[in-house]
Formats: structure tokens, C-alpha cells, sequence
């Protein structure tokens, strides 16, 4: 029956992506349009800090949610990317419902991304979480009560939906015709896996296996301690640059995988961390609106903290981004499709006993226009999830994005990850050890229906 009832909803989720023929310009060719819009989501600065517990006191830098509308007469989508820790199911369900009815977009067409910094609240749950039980998300309750009821924060969940219609209808409204180039470049100076491969055996001193981390003085993240070998990384940043008719920067999209944790260890103040800067960076070198989505950046930190090092990261990325484009190629417009899918993830015993549920519901999705596809994970993967669902996608140009559309198990990673422990494998990583290949699983499944249905006459 569960069998049944798993692909009777993958048939309806998929549904979304048979559509008719798309507008076509005078030449007979497909007219994409594209806008991209902004708002801004800064909480009060009364807030309470989810890792203090005190008030933020203070705003180092704004926080926004942006959104990049795309449409091909036929099918209309929204990305929406936030600066905020996460996106629980609960933001998801309500943003879907407020963009979708003011702009016109079916809910299964909105994809919400979040930055992951860890300087802004966690996203809030609304109408009692998405279980029903939580009113806030598992890991903001370690640190402190729920604040749903505290007035500053109630204002702040309310913006929230107010900045997401906001930024969304400046994208539809400011769409017009556009390509799309994308280019890839390396950053692996900016990165390191913080889950290096520590040896079983063959130490003189065991104890010597240990490391020191990012705040010691002799700190090198290029440098491994105790015989250890590197963890797995993937070291692109990818860049779309979208362009009217006319050459001018319409947006600049840009994505990797590096958790945005450079400001919160030693400033409790409100930031985007370095993706906010870099998107200013961006604006700067390119014009138009700069939007970055994370992508499975669970064990990826970046090579250094604080205000300095996130100066010299955005820095180094605008002109990466910009080599990036130069050495870019167009894509070839082709009708945009859409699809979704869900799996269940067999949680913990400690995580069972918390929720009252045996597992958690997680949502896939894929938006997709031509050769370009981005698709998406929730919680927090680990980089070999990302690199295993390239792997095995029919579209050549896939972007895997974690932090969306909800939050999932947390922590994930691929078969084996439990065994190596650390703090991902524990408490913040709720599922069993199978969960990462469950989501892999369904992702490239998903990817193949949606290229199988999308009528694209190519083969991969």
C-alpha cells in the first residue's frame, strides 16, 4: 500500500512538468524571461541569538531574501534564496502559499534555499511546526525556549512572508527576455573538509591523531594533523550569469558548498556571514542582483573566520565569478519543467523517542530549463551526497542544493558516515546511516523522470 501510495504521489508531483508547448519569439525560438527582486528580512535586534540566548544587539550587516523568477510563457518558477540557518518545512509550506497566490506560481514551482548562517535566527514553524509538535525547529530549542509568542520575533515571522511576496513580485514584475551562461571555476583555497579521514592504525602515539581547530595560532586548513587523510570536497563554484537582450546583467547566480560560519564565533551581531558579502561583491562587478544558493556544504567549512577573512573570501569570489563568466558558454533555451518527490527517513531511536514519529517525510525537487537543472536536498548533506547525484544526473549542468525546502534529518551523510562519529553523526544528525543513499536515490530517480518527460530531443 505504501508502495502504491509513493508512486501515485510521484505521478502527481511529476504532472507539473507535461506541459504544452511554451511562447516562442519571432524567430521561432523559445522566449525565456527572467527577473530577479530583493527584500529585506533583518529581525529586531531585540531577537533572541539562537547560540547566546541573549538579544543580537546589533546588525554587522542586513539580511534578505531574493528571489530569481523564470518564464517560458507556459511554466512559471521562483527561486527564492534567504540569508537565514535553515528552511523548515513550516516557512516552506507558508511562503509556497503566499508567493503562489500573489504571483499566479503553483506551490510545487517555488524553491526556497537558505544560506546557512549562522549569524540569523533559524527559520521559524509556523501553525505548530511540521510534525504538529514542534514549534520551533529541534536544534534552536537546545539553546533556549521557543520564541513564537515573544513580540519582536512574531513581527520578524510575519516579514518574513511579507519580504518573500516582496522580493518575488519585484522579480516577475522586472522579468523580461534573457540567456543564460554558465561558467565553473576552482575555489579550493576558500574550503576544507572539517571531516578529515583519520588511520585506523600505525601511529607510534594514537594520541597523536588528534587535531587542533581554526582558532588555535597555528592553524593551516591546507595542513592535516596526525596522519590523517583529506576528506571528500567538491571544489566549484558555478556561476549563471542571466543577460537581456541587450548584454546587461539581469542577475548573477553563483553556488557552492561552504557553511557560512565566519562572523558567529566571535560576533554575536546580525549578518549575512561571507555569502552576504560576496553577493555585494558581485553586485559590484556584474551589475544587476546577485543571489548565492548553498549547496551540500555539511562537512565543508571555510578556510578561515572572521570580519577579514570574509573580506578577502568575497573579494576572491567576485573575481573568480568573473573569470568564471569570461570562459563561460551559453545554454541552448529550452522549456522549463518541474518536478517533485518525497522519501521517508528512518530516524534514531533518540530522535523516535523526541518526535513521536518513526520517520521523517523529505521533500526533492527539480527545476529544470534545458541542460541546466537545479535540484534539491533538505537539512544539512555532506559533500558526497552532492557529488553522487552529479554523478548520476542526465542534465550536464546540475546544481545540488542543500538547505532547501526544509530541514529533513539534519545532518546527512552517505553509508559509513555514522561509523567515523564526529558531531554530525550524533545528535544533529537524526536519521539512520541509510538516509543518504535514500536521498541520493530519490533525487537521481526524479532527475531521470523529469528529463525522461521533458520532451527535450536530446539523449544524455
Amino acid at each position: 500500500m505504501n508502495t502504491l501510495v509513493r508512486s501515485l504521489r510521484r505521478a502527481l508531483f511529476l504532472l507539473a512538468a507535461v506541459v504544452a508547448l511554451p511562447v516562442s519569439g519571432a524567430d521561432g525560438g523559445l522566449v525565456l524571461r527572467v527577473g530577479a527582486g530583493k527584500a529585506d528580512i533583518t529581525p529586531g535586534t531585540d531577537v533572541l541569538n539562537w547560540v547566546t540566548g541573549k538579544p543580537y544587539g546589533a546588525v554587522l550587516d542586513p539580511l534578505f531574501v531574493h528571489a530569481l523568477v523564470m518564464d517560458d510563457g507556459r511554466t512559471k518558477v521562483a527561486l527564492l534564496r534567504w540569508d537565514l540557518v535553515d528552511i523548515s518545512e513550516s516557512l516552506r509550506d507558508e511562503v509556497r502559499q503566499v508567493v503562489g497566490t500573489a504571483l499566479g506560481i503553483p506551490g510545487g514551482n517555488i524553491l526556497l534555499n537558505a544560506s546557512h548562517t549562522h549569524s540569523a535566527p533559524w527559520a521559524p514553524s509556523y501553525r505548530g511546526g511540521y510534525r504538529g509538535r514542534e514549534r520551533d525547529t529541534w536544534w534552536a530549542l537546545r539553546y533556549m525556549p521557543a520564541q513564537n509568542e515573544f513580540p519582536p520575533y512574531k513581527r520578524w515571522m510575519e516579514r518574513l512572508l511579507v519580504a518573500a511576496v516582496e522580493a518575488a513580485r519585484a522579480a516577475s514584475g522586472s522579468a523580461r527576455p534573457a540567456s543564460l551562461t554558465i561558467g565553473r571555476i576552482a575555489m579550493t583555497e576558500y574550503l576544507h573538509n572539517r571531516r578529515p579521514r583519520s588511520p585506523a592504525w600505525g601511529l607510534a602515539d594514537p594520541k597523536a591523531a588528534g587535531a587542533i581547530g581554526y582558532s588555535h595560532p597555528n592553524w593551516d586548513p591546507q595542513v592535516l594533523q596526525g596522519g590523517s587523510a583529506f576528506g571528500p570536497m567538491d571544489r566549484t563554484l558555478a556561476v549563471l550569469a542571466v543577460r537581456d537582450a541587450g548584454s546587461q546583467t539581469i542577475a548573477t547566480v553563483f553556488q557552492c558548498a561552504c557553511h557560512s560560519v565566519s562572523i558567529y564565533p566571535s560576533n554575536p551581531a546580525i549578518s549575512a556571514d561571507w555569502p552576504g558579502a560576496a553577493m555585494a561583491a558581485l553586485n559590484q562587478a556584474f551589475g544587476g542582483e546577485s543571489l548565492f544558493f548553498q549547496g551540500c556544504c555539511g562537512d565543508i567549512n571555510p578556510w578561515r573566520r572572521g570580519a577579514a577573512a570574509v573580506a578577502e573570501m568575497a573579494d576572491g569570489l567576485a573575481k573568480k565569478a568573473q573569470q568564471a563568466v569570461k570562459f563561460g558558454v551559453k545554454l541552448q533555451p529550452m522549456a522549463l519543467r518541474v518536478g517533485r518527490t518525497t522519501v521517508d527517513l528512518p530516524l534514531l531511536p533518540a530522535a523516535r523517542e523526541r518526535t513521536g514519529t518513526e520517520t521523517v517525510t523529505a521533500e526533492i525537487q527539480a527545476i529544470v530549463c534545458g541542460a541546466l537543472a537545479f535540484v534539491t536536498l533538505p537539512g544539512e548533506p555532506m559533500t558526497e551526497l552532492n557529488l553522487a547525484i552529479r554523478e548520476r544526473s542526465p542534465f550536464p549542468q546540475t546544481l545540488v542544493l542543500g538547505y532547501s525546502n526544509g530541514n529533513g534529518v539534519h545532518y546527512v551523510g552517505m553509508p559509513g558516515e555514522k561509523a567515523r562519529g564526529g558531531y554530525e553523526a550524533g545528535v544533529a544528525g537524526a536519521g539512520t546511516d541509510d538516509c543518504g543513499r535514500l536521498l541520493v536515490e530519490a533525487a537521481s530517480r526524479l532527475l531521470r523522470e523529469v528529463f525522461e518527460q521533458s520532451g527535450y530531443p536530446v539523449s544524455p
